[in-house]
């Protein structure tokens, strides 16, 4: 654990009565930390406890604006999306932290993508979260995302077929929805209380078939839209993947210089 992550993780647990828990889980002692959580490539997690509160408190990247996350727009969608029942309960978010209550289940595998009642319960999630509406908030323009990653990437290959899906797919006519844009199975919980999505720190309004066709594939799509559309979707997410561990890599190798 860096100094940076010790102070921000700290400063979060001091501030535990500013937390909203809601009625079920009210704490009266000041959390502790159980155990760092394994995953997450650009920030640090923790599982924290108080009384029956199960907590994950999740320390920020400070590679934010290089990775294009807005931790203002995150909380808004977050909060937007709290009566759905497909997010986890927020406690609490700023610039640096954000608290979420921990959500006990299991990671969907590739097997629960082909389980047709699976398959069911994200279509309903997925249409539940695109229900919402935010105001004040434009839609995402692809092919500018794409090249706030490629100009930090020198000679990407393949940078201007992806620059063309982006291009097709922001020319296109679609009403924009609450998309999570990183929808990938670690970022599926399956639990007893149904599915949830987490980790939204990539969401933004995007086209309404970018998650789906993120999660399962093109072919599973192709009855959704045209192919031509269909085709740029994955060209682009798949290009953003490649543009997204490109970019981590400078970054990392940025900062082991400077902390070296």
């Amino acid at each position: 654990m860096t100094p940076r992550t010790d102070n921000i993780l700290n400063a979060a647990i001091d501030n535990w009565r500013h937390w909203d828990t809601g009625t079920q889980s009210r704490i009266s002692v000041p959390p502790k930390v159980e155990k760092q959580l394994i995953g997450g490539l650009t920030n640090e997690a923790f599982l924290v406890t108080s009384g029956d509160l199960r907590a994950v408190v999740r320390v920020n990247s400070a590679n934010t604006d290089a990775l294009g996350i807005s931790r203002e727009r995150e909380h808004r969608l977050l909060t937007v999306l709290q009566p759905s029942g497909c997010v986890p309960r927020l406690l609490f978010s700023d610039s640096e932290v954000q608290i979420t209550q921990l959500i006990e289940g299991r990671h969907l595998t590739r097997g629960d993508l082909k389980d047709k009642v699976m398959q069911d319960h994200l279509e309903n999630c997925i249409e539940r979260i695109q229900s919402y509406s935010v105001d004040y908030m434009t839609k995402r323009n692809y092919k500018n995302y794409i090249n706030l990653y490629s100009d930090q990437v020198p000679n990407f290959d393949g940078l201007s077929e992806i620059e063309s899906a982006a291009s097709l797919i922001d020319m296109g006519e679609w009403e924009p929805v609450i998309s999570h844009h990183d929808l990938i199975l670690e970022n599926i919980i399956w639990s007893n209380q149904g599915m949830f999505f987490i980790d939204w720190e990539y969401a933004h309004l995007g086209h309404p078939l970018i998650d789906h066709v993120k999660l399962f594939g093109r072919n599973y799509c192709y009855i959704m839209a045209d192919m031509q559309t269909i085709n740029a979707l994955y060209t682009l997410h798949s290009g953003i993947t490649k543009l997204w561990y490109a970019l981590q890599e400078i970054l990392q190798n940025t900062n082991q210089v400077t902390q070296g």
